[in-house]
Protein backbone atom coordinates (compact mmCIF):
# COMPACT_ATOMS: atom_id res chain seq x y z
CA UNK A 1 0.00 0.00 0.00
CA UNK A 2 1.27 3.46 -0.87
CA UNK A 3 2.08 5.79 2.04
CA UNK A 4 -0.78 8.10 2.89
CA UNK A 5 -0.04 11.79 3.40
CA UNK A 6 -2.60 14.19 4.90
CA UNK A 7 -2.04 17.91 4.45
CA UNK A 8 -3.95 20.13 6.88
CA UNK A 9 -4.89 23.70 5.93
CA UNK A 10 -7.12 26.24 7.61
CA UNK A 11 -9.49 26.87 4.69
CA UNK A 12 -9.78 27.28 0.96
CA UNK A 13 -8.96 30.89 1.65
CA UNK A 14 -7.62 33.59 -0.59
CA UNK A 15 -4.06 33.61 0.76
CA UNK A 16 -1.00 31.82 -0.48
CA UNK A 17 -1.07 28.71 1.73
CA UNK A 18 -3.69 26.75 -0.29
CA UNK A 19 -1.74 27.57 -3.45
CA UNK A 20 1.52 26.39 -1.92
CA UNK A 21 -0.09 23.18 -0.66
CA UNK A 22 -1.59 22.58 -4.11
CA UNK A 23 1.72 23.04 -5.94
CA UNK A 24 3.49 20.91 -3.34
CA UNK A 25 1.07 17.99 -3.67
CA UNK A 26 0.92 18.36 -7.43
CA UNK A 27 4.70 18.14 -7.74
CA UNK A 28 5.19 14.92 -5.77
CA UNK A 29 6.20 11.88 -7.88
CA UNK A 30 3.23 10.22 -9.57
CA UNK A 31 1.75 7.11 -7.94
CA UNK A 32 4.07 7.36 -4.93
CA UNK A 33 1.61 8.55 -2.29
CA UNK A 34 -2.10 8.63 -1.57
CA UNK A 35 -2.87 12.26 -0.83
CA UNK A 36 -5.49 13.70 1.50
CA UNK A 37 -6.40 17.29 2.30
CA UNK A 38 -8.02 18.09 5.64
CA UNK A 39 -9.62 21.55 5.81
CA UNK A 40 -10.43 23.04 9.22
CA UNK A 41 -13.22 25.31 8.08
CA UNK A 42 -14.89 26.98 5.12
CA UNK A 43 -16.24 30.48 4.76
CA UNK A 44 -19.64 31.54 3.41
CA UNK A 45 -18.17 34.44 1.41
CA UNK A 46 -16.42 34.09 -1.95
CA UNK A 47 -18.05 30.69 -2.28
CA UNK A 48 -17.36 30.29 -5.99
CA UNK A 49 -13.67 31.04 -5.51
CA UNK A 50 -13.35 28.55 -2.68
CA UNK A 51 -15.19 25.88 -4.67
CA UNK A 52 -12.75 26.44 -7.52
CA UNK A 53 -9.77 25.98 -5.18
CA UNK A 54 -11.35 22.82 -3.78
CA UNK A 55 -11.86 21.46 -7.30
CA UNK A 56 -8.17 21.99 -8.10
CA UNK A 57 -7.26 19.44 -5.43
CA UNK A 58 -10.03 16.97 -6.23
CA UNK A 59 -9.23 17.03 -9.94
CA UNK A 60 -5.73 15.73 -9.28
CA UNK A 61 -7.03 12.85 -7.18
CA UNK A 62 -6.67 14.31 -3.69
CA UNK A 63 -9.29 13.17 -1.18
CA UNK A 64 -10.66 16.33 0.45
CA UNK A 65 -12.32 16.30 3.85
CA UNK A 66 -14.06 19.29 5.45
CA UNK A 67 -15.78 19.54 8.86
CA UNK A 68 -19.54 19.08 8.95
CA UNK A 69 -20.12 22.03 11.28
CA UNK A 70 -18.64 25.42 12.13
CA UNK A 71 -15.14 25.39 13.53
CA UNK A 72 -14.86 24.78 17.25
CA UNK A 73 -11.42 24.04 18.63
CA UNK A 74 -12.02 20.74 20.34
CA UNK A 75 -14.54 19.51 17.80
CA UNK A 76 -12.09 20.10 14.96
CA UNK A 77 -9.34 18.24 16.81
CA UNK A 78 -11.72 15.34 17.44
CA UNK A 79 -12.74 15.23 13.79
CA UNK A 80 -9.11 15.33 12.67
CA UNK A 81 -8.41 12.36 14.96
CA UNK A 82 -11.18 10.37 13.29
CA UNK A 83 -9.94 11.25 9.81
CA UNK A 84 -6.33 10.34 10.63
CA UNK A 85 -7.38 6.97 12.06
CA UNK A 86 -10.00 6.11 9.45
CA UNK A 87 -7.68 7.03 6.56
CA UNK A 88 -4.69 5.19 8.09
CA UNK A 89 -2.47 8.22 7.59
CA UNK A 90 1.31 7.82 7.70
CA UNK A 91 2.35 11.49 7.68
CA UNK A 92 0.36 14.50 8.88
CA UNK A 93 1.72 17.64 7.20
CA UNK A 94 0.24 20.79 8.74
CA UNK A 95 0.39 24.27 7.23
CA UNK A 96 0.35 27.62 9.03
CA UNK A 97 -0.98 28.88 12.36
CA UNK A 98 -4.13 26.96 13.38
CA UNK A 99 -3.45 23.77 11.39
CA UNK A 100 0.02 23.54 12.96
CA UNK A 101 -1.65 23.40 16.37
CA UNK A 102 -4.89 21.50 15.74
CA UNK A 103 -3.37 19.04 13.28
CA UNK A 104 -0.47 18.12 15.55
CA UNK A 105 -2.72 17.93 18.61
CA UNK A 106 -4.88 15.41 16.76
CA UNK A 107 -1.85 13.44 15.61
CA UNK A 108 -0.50 13.37 19.16
CA UNK A 109 -3.84 12.26 20.63
CA UNK A 110 -4.35 9.42 18.16
CA UNK A 111 -0.69 8.65 17.65
CA UNK A 112 -0.16 5.10 16.48
CA UNK A 113 3.03 3.35 15.51
CA UNK A 114 4.81 4.97 12.60
CA UNK A 115 2.69 8.14 12.38
CA UNK A 116 4.91 11.14 11.59
CA UNK A 117 4.18 14.85 11.83
CA UNK A 118 5.49 17.74 9.73
CA UNK A 119 4.84 21.33 10.86
CA UNK A 120 5.17 23.88 8.05
CA UNK A 121 5.49 27.58 8.91
CA UNK A 122 4.46 30.05 6.20
CA UNK A 123 4.41 33.38 8.00
CA UNK A 124 5.07 35.20 11.28
CA UNK A 125 2.60 34.20 14.00
CA UNK A 126 3.98 36.03 17.05
CA UNK A 127 0.95 38.28 17.51
CA UNK A 128 -1.46 35.35 17.28
CA UNK A 129 0.65 33.23 19.63
CA UNK A 130 0.57 36.08 22.18
CA UNK A 131 -3.13 36.92 21.75
CA UNK A 132 -4.40 33.44 22.60
CA UNK A 133 -1.38 32.03 24.47
CA UNK A 134 -1.06 29.35 21.79
CA UNK A 135 2.73 29.57 21.98
CA UNK A 136 2.35 27.13 24.90
CA UNK A 137 0.86 24.57 22.50
CA UNK A 138 3.67 25.20 20.03
CA UNK A 139 6.29 24.58 22.68
CA UNK A 140 4.55 21.42 23.87
CA UNK A 141 3.97 20.02 20.38
CA UNK A 142 7.57 20.71 19.33
CA UNK A 143 8.60 17.70 21.41
CA UNK A 144 6.52 15.29 19.34
CA UNK A 145 7.05 16.88 15.92
CA UNK A 146 9.21 14.90 13.52
CA UNK A 147 10.01 17.65 11.03
CA UNK A 148 9.90 21.46 10.96
CA UNK A 149 9.69 23.26 7.62
CA UNK A 150 9.65 26.98 6.83
CA UNK A 151 9.03 28.95 3.65
CA UNK A 152 12.05 31.19 4.26
CA UNK A 153 15.07 31.47 6.49
CA UNK A 154 13.54 34.51 8.15
CA UNK A 155 10.41 32.57 9.12
CA UNK A 156 12.54 29.66 10.36
CA UNK A 157 14.64 31.94 12.57
CA UNK A 158 11.59 33.69 14.00
CA UNK A 159 9.67 30.48 14.76
CA UNK A 160 12.71 28.79 16.27
CA UNK A 161 13.39 31.71 18.61
CA UNK A 162 9.78 31.95 19.80
CA UNK A 163 9.25 28.20 20.24
CA UNK A 164 12.63 27.57 21.82
CA UNK A 165 14.31 25.50 19.11
CA UNK A 166 17.62 25.94 17.39
CA UNK A 167 17.34 27.41 13.91
CA UNK A 168 18.90 24.32 12.36
CA UNK A 169 15.94 22.30 13.63
CA UNK A 170 14.13 23.81 10.63
CA UNK A 171 14.56 22.97 6.98
CA UNK A 172 13.86 25.86 4.63
CA UNK A 173 11.90 25.04 1.47
CA UNK A 174 11.33 28.21 -0.52
CA UNK A 175 7.93 28.37 -2.20
CA UNK A 176 7.53 27.82 -5.91
CA UNK A 177 5.05 28.44 -8.71
CA UNK A 178 4.07 26.95 -12.04
CA UNK A 179 6.42 29.04 -14.17
CA UNK A 180 4.82 27.87 -17.43
CA UNK A 181 1.56 29.51 -16.37
CA UNK A 182 3.31 32.87 -16.45
CA UNK A 183 5.01 32.39 -19.81
CA UNK A 184 2.03 33.53 -21.81
CA UNK A 185 1.29 35.97 -24.56
CA UNK A 186 -1.81 38.08 -24.14
CA UNK A 187 -3.53 40.86 -25.99
CA UNK A 188 -2.43 43.66 -23.69
CA UNK A 189 -4.50 46.28 -25.51
CA UNK A 190 -7.66 44.17 -25.28
CA UNK A 191 -7.21 43.52 -21.56
CA UNK A 192 -6.60 47.21 -20.91
CA UNK A 193 -9.68 48.08 -22.90
CA UNK A 194 -11.81 45.61 -20.94
CA UNK A 195 -10.77 47.39 -17.74
CA UNK A 196 -11.28 50.87 -19.24
CA UNK A 197 -7.57 51.68 -19.03
CA UNK A 198 -6.25 53.99 -21.77
CA UNK A 199 -3.62 52.27 -23.92
CA UNK A 200 -1.00 54.97 -23.28
CA UNK A 201 -1.33 54.83 -19.47
CA UNK A 202 1.26 53.18 -17.24
CA UNK A 203 -0.17 50.64 -14.81
CA UNK A 204 1.11 50.08 -11.27
CA UNK A 205 -0.33 47.12 -9.36
CA UNK A 206 -0.46 45.48 -5.96
CA UNK A 207 -1.48 41.81 -5.81
CA UNK A 208 -2.58 40.03 -2.64
CA UNK A 209 -5.26 39.81 0.02
CA UNK A 210 -6.54 43.23 1.08
CA UNK A 211 -5.27 43.19 4.65
CA UNK A 212 -3.18 45.04 7.19
CA UNK A 213 -0.24 42.81 6.29
CA UNK A 214 -0.24 43.68 2.58
CA UNK A 215 -0.50 47.45 3.26
CA UNK A 216 -2.84 48.53 0.48
CA UNK A 217 -3.26 51.76 2.46
CA UNK A 218 0.41 52.60 1.89
CA UNK A 219 -0.07 51.78 -1.80
CA UNK A 220 -2.99 54.21 -2.03
CA UNK A 221 -1.11 56.98 -0.23
CA UNK A 222 1.82 56.50 -2.62
CA UNK A 223 -0.61 56.56 -5.55
CA UNK A 224 -1.88 59.96 -4.42
CA UNK A 225 1.68 61.31 -4.62
CA UNK A 226 2.36 59.68 -8.00
CA UNK A 227 -0.90 61.05 -9.37
CA UNK A 228 0.51 64.55 -9.00
CA UNK A 229 3.80 63.66 -10.72
CA UNK A 230 2.57 61.24 -13.37
CA UNK A 231 -1.11 61.79 -14.18
CA UNK A 232 -1.05 59.15 -16.94
CA UNK A 233 -0.63 56.33 -14.42
CA UNK A 234 -3.39 54.04 -13.20
CA UNK A 235 -3.31 51.84 -10.10
CA UNK A 236 -4.72 48.32 -9.74
CA UNK A 237 -5.54 46.62 -6.44
CA UNK A 238 -5.87 42.91 -7.17
CA UNK A 239 -7.18 40.55 -4.50
CA UNK A 240 -10.16 39.97 -2.23
CA UNK A 241 -10.40 41.38 1.28
CA UNK A 242 -9.82 39.41 4.47
CA UNK A 243 -12.96 41.05 5.85
CA UNK A 244 -15.59 43.40 4.36
CA UNK A 245 -14.64 46.10 6.87
CA UNK A 246 -11.09 46.41 5.58
CA UNK A 247 -12.32 46.70 1.99
CA UNK A 248 -14.67 49.48 3.08
CA UNK A 249 -11.74 51.19 4.80
CA UNK A 250 -9.61 51.06 1.64
CA UNK A 251 -12.46 52.33 -0.52
CA UNK A 252 -13.00 55.23 1.88
CA UNK A 253 -9.28 56.04 1.81
CA UNK A 254 -9.32 56.04 -2.00
CA UNK A 255 -12.20 58.54 -1.97
CA UNK A 256 -10.56 60.76 0.64
CA UNK A 257 -7.40 60.89 -1.49
CA UNK A 258 -9.41 61.80 -4.60
CA UNK A 259 -8.30 58.72 -6.52
CA UNK A 260 -11.67 57.41 -7.74
CA UNK A 261 -10.66 57.87 -11.38
CA UNK A 262 -7.15 56.47 -10.94
CA UNK A 263 -7.66 53.28 -8.92
CA UNK A 264 -9.37 50.02 -9.87
CA UNK A 265 -10.29 47.39 -7.28
CA UNK A 266 -10.34 44.15 -9.28
CA UNK A 267 -11.06 41.68 -6.47
CA UNK A 268 -9.98 38.05 -6.79
CA UNK A 269 -8.90 37.07 -10.32
CA UNK A 270 -8.33 33.56 -11.62
CA UNK A 271 -6.72 35.04 -14.75
CA UNK A 272 -3.86 36.56 -12.80
CA UNK A 273 -1.22 36.10 -15.56
CA UNK A 274 -3.39 38.23 -17.85
CA UNK A 275 -3.57 40.93 -15.19
CA UNK A 276 0.20 40.88 -14.71
CA UNK A 277 0.58 41.32 -18.47
CA UNK A 278 -0.84 44.85 -18.29
CA UNK A 279 1.02 45.86 -15.12
CA UNK A 280 4.25 47.80 -15.63
CA UNK A 281 5.47 47.76 -12.01
CA UNK A 282 4.46 45.59 -9.05
CA UNK A 283 4.39 47.10 -5.56
CA UNK A 284 4.55 45.06 -2.33
CA UNK A 285 4.86 47.42 0.67
CA UNK A 286 4.04 44.64 3.16
CA UNK A 287 4.34 45.23 6.89
CA UNK A 288 5.45 41.62 7.31
CA UNK A 289 5.84 38.82 4.80
CA UNK A 290 6.85 35.20 5.16
CA UNK A 291 7.70 34.83 1.48
CA UNK A 292 5.55 36.72 -1.05
CA UNK A 293 4.35 34.53 -3.94
CA UNK A 294 3.35 37.60 -5.95
CA UNK A 295 7.03 38.57 -6.11
CA UNK A 296 7.90 35.37 -7.96
CA UNK A 297 4.86 35.67 -10.22
CA UNK A 298 5.78 39.25 -11.12
CA UNK A 299 9.40 38.34 -11.80
CA UNK A 300 8.29 35.44 -13.99
CA UNK A 301 6.29 37.97 -16.02
CA UNK A 302 9.30 40.28 -16.32
CA UNK A 303 8.06 43.04 -14.03
CA UNK A 304 10.27 45.32 -11.93
CA UNK A 305 9.26 45.47 -8.27
CA UNK A 306 9.07 48.04 -5.49
CA UNK A 307 8.84 46.31 -2.12
CA UNK A 308 9.58 46.55 1.58
CA UNK A 309 12.63 44.80 2.99
CA UNK A 310 10.83 42.64 5.54
CA UNK A 311 10.66 38.97 6.46
CA UNK A 312 11.44 36.57 3.64
CA UNK A 313 11.33 39.17 0.85
CA UNK A 314 15.14 39.62 0.65
CA UNK A 315 15.41 35.86 0.07
CA UNK A 316 13.17 36.13 -2.99
CA UNK A 317 14.23 39.27 -4.86
CA UNK A 318 17.67 40.74 -5.53
CA UNK A 319 17.98 44.36 -4.35
CA UNK A 320 18.62 46.88 -7.14
CA UNK A 321 18.57 44.08 -9.71
CA UNK A 322 15.01 42.76 -9.61
CA UNK A 323 13.53 45.10 -6.98
CA UNK A 324 13.91 48.47 -5.28
CA UNK A 325 13.59 48.30 -1.51
CA UNK A 326 11.64 50.85 0.54
CA UNK A 327 10.98 51.17 4.24
CA UNK A 328 7.66 50.03 5.67
CA UNK A 329 5.07 52.71 6.45
CA UNK A 330 6.71 55.02 3.92
CA UNK A 331 4.41 56.01 1.03
CA UNK A 332 6.90 58.75 0.15
CA UNK A 333 9.67 56.24 -0.50
CA UNK A 334 7.28 54.06 -2.49
CA UNK A 335 6.33 57.07 -4.61
CA UNK A 336 9.98 58.03 -5.16
CA UNK A 337 10.92 54.49 -6.24
CA UNK A 338 7.93 54.33 -8.58
CA UNK A 339 8.80 57.70 -10.08
CA UNK A 340 12.33 56.48 -10.77
CA UNK A 341 11.01 53.43 -12.62
CA UNK A 342 8.21 55.24 -14.43
CA UNK A 343 10.70 57.76 -15.80
CA UNK A 344 13.28 55.16 -16.88
CA UNK A 345 11.90 52.56 -19.28
CA UNK A 346 15.32 51.01 -19.86
CA UNK A 347 15.73 50.42 -16.11
CA UNK A 348 12.30 48.77 -15.98
CA UNK A 349 13.28 46.48 -18.84
CA UNK A 350 16.66 45.62 -17.30
CA UNK A 351 15.12 44.77 -13.93
CA UNK A 352 12.34 42.81 -15.60
CA UNK A 353 14.81 40.65 -17.50
CA UNK A 354 16.80 40.03 -14.32
CA UNK A 355 13.54 39.07 -12.63
CA UNK A 356 12.74 36.46 -15.27
CA UNK A 357 16.11 34.84 -14.67
CA UNK A 358 15.67 34.96 -10.90
CA UNK A 359 12.17 33.43 -11.08
CA UNK A 360 13.59 30.26 -12.62
CA UNK A 361 14.90 29.38 -9.14
CA UNK A 362 11.34 29.06 -7.81
CA UNK A 363 9.70 26.25 -9.77
CA UNK A 364 7.10 24.10 -8.06
CA UNK A 365 8.95 21.00 -9.27
CA UNK A 366 11.83 21.89 -6.96
CA UNK A 367 9.44 21.96 -3.99
CA UNK A 368 8.17 18.50 -4.89
CA UNK A 369 11.66 17.03 -4.96
CA UNK A 370 12.59 18.51 -1.58
CA UNK A 371 9.34 17.47 0.10
CA UNK A 372 9.51 13.99 -1.44
CA UNK A 373 13.02 13.53 -0.07
CA UNK A 374 11.84 14.60 3.38
CA UNK A 375 8.89 12.20 3.28
CA UNK A 376 11.15 9.34 2.26
CA UNK A 377 13.50 10.14 5.12
CA UNK A 378 10.63 10.17 7.61
CA UNK A 379 9.07 6.97 6.28
CA UNK A 380 12.14 4.86 5.70
CA UNK A 381 15.18 6.65 7.12
CA UNK A 382 16.49 7.37 10.57
CA UNK A 383 14.69 10.01 12.59
CA UNK A 384 16.77 13.14 12.97
CA UNK A 385 17.49 14.20 16.52
CA UNK A 386 15.72 17.46 17.30
CA UNK A 387 17.78 20.15 18.99
CA UNK A 388 15.68 21.82 21.68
Amino acid sequence: MKPRIAHVINSFGLGGVPQVAYQMMRSLPNDTYELYLYVLKSYPDNGAVRQQLSDYFRNMGVIVRCPDRDEKKFYVVSQLCHWIKDDCINIVHTHSYKPNIYGRLAATMCRFQGLKTVAHYHNFYENKWIEDDSIVYEQFLARTTDCFLACSGSVAKHAAEKIGLSTDSFEVILNGIDLDRFKIRTDRAAIKSSLCIPEDFNVVGIVGRISQQKAQDIFLEAAAKIHQRSPQTLFLIVGAADEPAILDKMMALMVSLGLQEKVRFLGYRDDIPSIYSIIDILVMPSRWEGFGLALVEAMAMGLPIVCSEVGGIPEVVIPNETALFVETESPGQVADALTRLLEDQSLRFKMGQAGKKRAEQFSYQRIGLQVHQKYQQLLYGHKEEKRI
